[in-house]
């Protein structure tokens, strides 16, 4: 098959991996160069449905050399005062045997090593463009250019978005009092925020909060804004010393009402985008590439090619629908300071700290999707 991929980011990039080892002919468009695709601030949470895509691609050991993992991802309620854990043994068998509940990963270092990968793979041809001169000369056109995707745009395909009323700030930080292999998925009022752990005792804090009170922080000098994290981080954890330039984005709801438009297939951020908490935006995208790879291998499809747009659309729609829904409530538990929602939280979080089934049946679906 003869396929275009509109897109060379994580994304893009590893369809365009998947599809040639899958004996696909690719042509991949991508306007940015290398350097400018590289050079992004962004961290990833890296699951174990990941690390079983880029098993069976032949480039997990080594890609897993460059991330670090953690064994602890403790969850914590401000409003509750009260924490479970999830650990090595909340994993399906399968998992446990890595010894990890998950991976972080930063963008630069694994975006240059899939690129670089891309050149030693056949069947991948990279064109500088965005811009697809024949669509005719292809049998599929998976368009993974991103939320703001002009391909989406150019065929006017509808969606469901939003904006949430929060900014999320990161920023690299020196911590004491903290676990190098552990992690936090913290719930506030102003909204959730994480801490990752990039080795040593350097931690990536991803924090959500209201626009006006993250623009504030954002003109905080690095002496002020470190104040403010000892305020905001886990009792016993300390801020020593910020290591970067704080960053800030908005954050965006989106959700396509079809992943295909024609013999257009939308991947990644394109057909959706969620709220940074749980860390599953990068692995849901993934997912996606592993399901269309699946679907082009099968050899009814291949000789009806026609019906992978719809086929793949649906596959992916409870996956999708339901970690979107997942990943709002968690929003909107966090910000509930009516009283009325302070019972149910916590029956939740008893329940989810007593009960080792509950908190298996919830990292499957973190770490596995649907």
């Amino acid at each position: 098959m003869n396929i275009a991929i509109i897109g060379s980011g994580l994304t893009g990039s590893l369809a365009a991996i998947s599809l040639a080892k899958a004996g696909c002919r690719i042509d991949l468009y991508e306007r940015l160069s290398d350097e400018e695709l590289i050079n992004r601030e962004r961290t990833y949470a890296i699951t174990h449905s990941s690390r079983k895509i880029l098993e069976k691609l032949g480039i997990w050991s080594e890609l897993a050399s460059l991330m670090v993992p953690f064994q602890y991802l403790n969850v914590l309620d401000y409003e509750l005062n009260n924490y479970f854990q999830f650990l090595i043994n909340d994993l399906k068998p399968s998992d446990k045997k890595y010894s990890t509940v998950g991976w972080i990963a930063e963008h630069r270092i694994i975006m240059a090593f899939i690129l670089k990968f891309i050149s030693n793979v056949d069947n991948i041809n990279k064109i500088p463009t965005s811009v697809i001169p024949n669509t005719k000369n292809y049998d599929l056109i998976v368009a993974a250019d991103g939320s703001s995707s002009n391909t989406k745009k150019k065929l006017k395909t509808p969606s469901f978005n939003f904006s949430y009323d929060q900014i999320c700030i990161t920023v690299k930080v020196l911590l004491r009092g903290v676990k190098s292999n552990e992690a936090f998925e913290i719930l506030n009022s102003e909204g959730p925020f994480a801490v990752l752990p990039l080795g040593g005792d350097i931690f990536q804090i991803i924090c959500s909060q209201s626009i006006a009170k993250g623009k504030y922080n954002m003109t905080l000098s690095k002496s002020l804004l470190l104040d403010y994290l000892s305020t905001i981080l886990p009792s016993g954890i300390e801020p020593d010393t910020i290591i970067d330039e704080p960053n800030s984005f908005p954050i965006n709801f989106v959700f396509n009402y079809s992943f295909y438009s024609g013999k257009y297939l939308y991947l990644g951020e394109t057909a959706h985008k969620l709220h940074p908490v749980g860390g599953q935006g990068l692995n849901l995208c993934w997912r996606d590439v592993d399901c269309l790879t699946k679907l082009i291998s099968i050899p009814f499809f291949k000789k009806n090619y026609s019906l992978i747009p719809i086929t793949y659309s649906l596959s992916r729609l409870v996956d999708v629908l339901s970690i979107s829904i997942l990943t709002d409530s968690l929003v909107r538990y966090s910000r509930s300071n009516f009283n009325i929602f302070s019972l149910p939280r916590k029956c939740i979080f008893y329940i989810l700290r007593k009960s080792s089934i509950c908190r298996r049946f919830i990292l499957n679906i973190m770490t596995n999707g649907l």
